[in-house]
C-alpha cells in the first residue's frame, strides 16, 4: 500500500490499513506534525477548499492569529496524551474564506510529536442559528410585551427594553432588582406567593396585578409566568408581561354598566323578561311580582306563554315569530292574568337576542301596565261621545219629530174611518217606512252612546257605516243649509275595525264640517280603495278653514276653537285611527275649508 505523501513511514501494516480507512472516509481528517500537515484526507480538502497539495505547509495558513495560542495549548495538551474537549473555531480555507469547523484534537498512537484531527464544518449551521438569534432579538427588543427572567429569588436577571417603555424605569437599574418591590401593596402578598407556588411546584402561573410606573401612576400588568430548570443556571422563570391597563379599565366600566342596567332592571315598573328559543323564561325582572302577583324566580323555566290570556295565545306566538323575523314590529296589545285572576292589560315589544354569528338566541320582551291608561282612553272617548251626543239631541229629536206628525196625522185618517181600501193600505206604508226611519235614527244615536265593546269585528261595512252616520246629521245639516254630496255609490267594503270606535270618529268629523259652515256650504264625503289594500275616506267641507298656527295644534287635548267642547275631538279621533294602524290627515285652506282624509287598513288583526 503506498503511504500518502509527507506521511513518515512507519515499518507497520497497522499504519497503511489506518490510512487507508480515512481515505474514502466521509469525515473530515488530518494529521499536523510539527506545527505542518502531514495527512489531509478527500473529505477535509474538500471543506478547506484545497485544490492545490497542503501538505508540508503551516496549519497556521489555515488557522487565523486569534486562535493560534488556543491551538498550541491543544497540541502540547495532544503531545502530553492528553485530548481537550471539542471546540468550535473559525478557520480559514486556501481560497481565503472563514468556516467554523467543530474541532476534535487527539494524540497519535503512531507518533508522540503529531496529532490527528477530526473536523465538521458547522458554519451553516451557525449561521442559521445567529440569523434566528438575530430574529429573536429584534422581536424581543421591539415587542411591546415585556419579557424577563427572573430567578428563584426573585430578582431580574434579564428583561427587554419594552420595560422602559411600559414603565418608565431603565432596564439596566431594574436587573438585579426585586421583582415585587413596585407590586402594589395590596397585591404583593398574592404575586408572592403565585411566584413561590411556581417554582415550588414547577407550574406555570398567570396573574394580574397593579404595578407603580416611574411617574407614580399604578397600571394594570397581566403576567405569564414560566417555570425553567437549567443545570448550569438552576431555577428561574421565563415572565411575560403585558399592560393591561385599559382593558381593566374597560371592565370595571362594563361592570358600573351592568351593575347600573341591573339596578334599572330590578327596579323599573315594566316588565321585562328574557325568552330563551324554546320559548321558555331565562330571565324575569322583579315588577312581575309588583305588576302580576307572581314570583319572577317562579317563572324560570317555564313556558313564555304560561300566565298569557288564552284568547292571546295565538296572537302572541304569531308575534314572538315576527320578531325572529323582522328587526322592528309594531308594540303588541296583550293581556295576563294576576295571581289574583284578574285581567291585567299590557302593551309589549319584543327585540331579537343575536349571537356573534347573527343567530337568533332569544328574545327580549318589554311590557307596560297600560290597564288604568285603557280605562282612562275609554272614559277620555266616551266624554266626549256623550258631549257628540248632547249637542245631536236635538237634531235627533227634530228628526224624530218629523216622521211622529206624518204618523200621527195618518192615524187620525185612519181613525175617522172615511178612506177607501186603497188609501187605508197606501197611509198603513208610509207609517211603516215612518216607523222603520225613526227606529233606524234610535239604533244609530244608542250605538253612538253605549259604552265600547272593544271588540274588533272582521268584516264592518265601512260604506255602510259611513251612510248610517250621515243620516244622523240630516236634521242639522238642514238647519246649517249644509248641501251633503256623496262621491260614492252604495257599494261593500268591508273593513276589519270597532264599529262604535270609526263610527265616533266620523262623528267628529262630520259635527265639526257643519259647525265650520253655520252660514251654509257643501260637505262633500268620497270614499276609495287604494292599491295597498286600505280604504280612504275624504270629507271635504267649503268652511272658514283653519289657519296655519292653529292647524299644527288640531288635536292636541284640551285645545279647541269652539265656544262649547273640551277640544279631545279630533285627539280621541287621532287615538282610534293610530289604534286601528289608519291615519287622519289634515289640510285646511283659511276662507276656503277644511279636507280631512281618514285611512283604514281592511284587517288590523
Amino acid at each position: 500500500m503506498k503511504v500518502p505523501k509527507g506521511l513518515p513511514i512507519v515499518s507497520n501494516a497497522l499504519v497503511d490499513q489506518y490510512m487507508n480507512h480515512f481515505e474514502a472516509s466521509d469525515t473530515p481528517f488530518l494529521i499536523q506534525d510539527d506545527r505542518k500537515w502531514k495527512y489531509v484526507n478527500p473529505a477535509a480538502r474538500k471543506i478547506l477548499e484545497a485544490e492545490e497539495d497542503i501538505i508540508g505547509k503551516p496549519i497556521w495558513n489555515n488557522l487565523p492569529s486569534e486562535i493560534h495560542e488556543t491551538v498550541e495549548d491543544t497540541i502540547q495538551s495532544c503531545n502530553n496524551g492528553i485530548a481537550p474537549m471539542p471546540r468550535e473555531q473559525n478557520w480559514i480555507t486556501q481560497k481565503g474564506n472563514q468556516i467554523i469547523v467543530e474541532v476534535i484534537g487527539f494524540p497519535l498512537i503512531f507518533s508522540s510529536d503529531a496529532t490527528q484531527v477530526i473536523i465538521r464544518d458547522i458554519t451553516q449551521q451557525k449561521l442559521v442559528e445567529k440569523e434566528t438569534s438575530d430574529h429573536l432579538k429584534l422581536i424581543t427588543e421591539n415587542m411591546i410585551d415585556i419579557i424577563g427572567l427572573v430567578n428563584e429569588e426573585g430578582l431580574f436577571t434579564y428583561l427587554t427594553p419594552s420595560y422602559e417603555w411600559v414603565t418608565g424605569y431603565p432596564k439596566n437599574e431594574a436587573i438585579g432588582t426585586s421583582t415585587f418591590t413596585l407590586v402594589h401593596p395590596d397585591d404583593q402578598h398574592h404575586i408572592i406567593s403565585e411566584f413561590m407556588r411556581m417554582i415550588s411546584e414547577q407550574v406555570p402561573v398567570t396573574v394580574e396585578y397593579r404595578y407603580l410606573k416611574k411617574d407614580r401612576t399604578f397600571i394594570w400588568l397581566e403576567s405569564k409566568g414560566t417555570p425553567v430548570i437549567e443545570k448550569n443556571k438552576g431555577k428561574y422563570a421565563v415572565v411575560a408581561s403585558r399592560d393591561i391597563t385599559q382593558r381593566k379599565m374597560a371592565e370595571f366600566a362594563l361592570e358600573k354598566s351592568e351593575h347600573t342596567h341591573r339596578l334599572i332592571l330590578e327596579h323599573s315598573n315594566d316588565l321585562i323578561c328574557l325568552i330563551d328559543r324554546q320559548s321558555n323564561y331565562l330571565y324575569a325582572s322583579r315588577s312581575y311580582k309588583d305588576i302580576l302577583g307572581i314570583d319572577p324566580k317562579n317563572l324560570l323555566g317555564q313556558p313564555a306563554l304560561k300566565h298569557i290570556h288564552h284568547e292571546d295565545h295565538t296572537a302572541v306566538q304569531e308575534y314572538m315569530s315576527h320578531i325572529t323575523e323582522s328587526q322592528y314590529v309594531q308594540p303588541l296589545i296583550y293581556r295576563k292574568i294576576h295571581a289574583s285572576g284578574s285581567e291585567v292589560f299590557l302593551e309589549g315589544k319584543g327585540m331579537s337576542m343575536l349571537s356573534v354569528k347573527g343567530e337568533v338566541e332569544g328574545i327580549v320582551f318589554i311590557s307596560r301596565d297600560i290597564t288604568e291608561k285603557r280605562k282612562a282612553d275609554e272614559y277620555k272617548r266616551n266624554s266626549e261621545k256623550l258631549a257628540v251626543v248632547g249637542e245631536l239631541a236635538a237634531g235627533v229629536a227634530h228628526e224624530i219629530r218629523n216622521p211622529l206628525t206624518s204618523i200621527k196625522g195618518l192615524f187620525d185618517l185612519l181613525k175617522n174611518g172615511e178612506i177607501n181600501g186603497e188609501k187605508q193600505h197606501f197611509y198603513h206604508d208610509v207609517i211603516t217606512k215612518e216607523l222603520n226611519h225613526i227606529e233606524q235614527i234610535v239604533n244609530e244615536f244608542m250605538g253612538l252612546a253605549k259604552p265600547d265593546a272593544m271588540q274588533y269585528a272582521n268584516e264592518v261595512n265601512v260604506v255602510k257605516l259611513l251612510q248610517d252616520t250621515l243620516l244622523l246629521f240630516s236634521s242639522q245639516a238642514d238647519l246649517y243649509n249644509v248641501e251633503i254630496r256623496l262621491l260614492f255609490k252604495e257599494m261593500d267594503l268591508f273593513v276589519s275595525c270597532e264599529k262604535n270606535q270609526i263610527k265616533q270618529v266620523f262623528v267628529n268629523i262630520i259635527k265639526n264640517a257643519l259647525e265650520a259652515m253655520s252660514n251654509g256650504g257643501v260637505l262633500t264625503v268620497g270614499i276609495d280603495e287604494l292599491e295597498d289594500g286600505s280604504v280612504k275616506l275624504l270629507f271635504a267641507d267649503t268652511g272658514v278653514g283653519i289657519e296655519e298656527d292653529r292647524l299644527k295644534r288640531i288635536g292636541v287635548p284640551f285645545y279647541t276653537n269652539k265656544e262649547r267642547g273640551i277640544g279631545l275631538g279630533l285627539t280621541v279621533s287621532n287615538k282610534i285611527i293610530t289604534d286601528h294602524k289608519g291615519s287622519l290627515h289634515i289640510e285646511s285652506i283659511p276662507g276656503k275649508g277644511t279636507t280631512v282624509a281618514v285611512t283604514l287598513l281592511k284587517n288590523v288583526r
